[in-house]
C-alpha cells in the first residue's frame, strides 16, 4: 500500500468517524440546583404570561412587579441570582439549550400537552 493511499484511507476514517459522533444523540448539559430554579421560574413566568395558552387566540398578559416578585420566591430566587443565571446563559448556549429542554419537560407535565 501506497504512503497516498494510507493517508487518504486515515482520512476516510477520520471523516466517517466525526459524521458518527455527530449523528449520535447529543445529551443535554446536567442542570444543578439553581439552573432547575431558573426553569422552573421561566415555565411558570410563561404559563401565566399566557405565552402557552390552550386557547390559541389567547391574549399575552405582561405579569407586574409583584407578580414577577411571586415567582421569583416561589422559585428560591432573587433578581440577583436571576440577572446571574441570564448572563451564565448568554455565554454558554449549550447550557441555555438544556435549560429550554427543561423548560418544555416542565410545560407539558403542567399543561397535559404532548410534545
Amino acid at each position: 500500500m501506497k504512503c497516498s493511499d494510507t493517508i487518504r484511507s486515515f482520512f476516510i476514517c477520520l471523516v466517517f468517524s466525526c459524521v458518527l459522533s455527530g449523528c449520535g444523540a447529543q445529551q443535554s448539559l446536567p442542570l444543578d440546583r439553581d439552573d432547575l430554579h431558573f426553569a422552573g421560574f421561566y415555565s411558570d413566568y410563561l404559563l401565566e404570561s399566557g405565552v402557552v395558552a390552550a386557547d390559541e387566540g389567547a391574549a399575552l398578559a405582561a405579569l407586574d412587579a409583584s407578580e414577577v416578585s411571586a415567582l421569583l420566591l416561589k422559585h428560591a430566587l432573587t433578581q440577583e441570582s436571576l440577572k446571574r443565571k441570564i448572563e451564565i446563559y448568554k455565554k454558554n448556549p449549550e447550557l441555555w439549550k438544556s435549560i429550554l429542554v427543561q423548560v418544555r419537560a416542565t410545560i407539558v407535565k403542567k399543561t397535559g400537552r404532548a410534545e
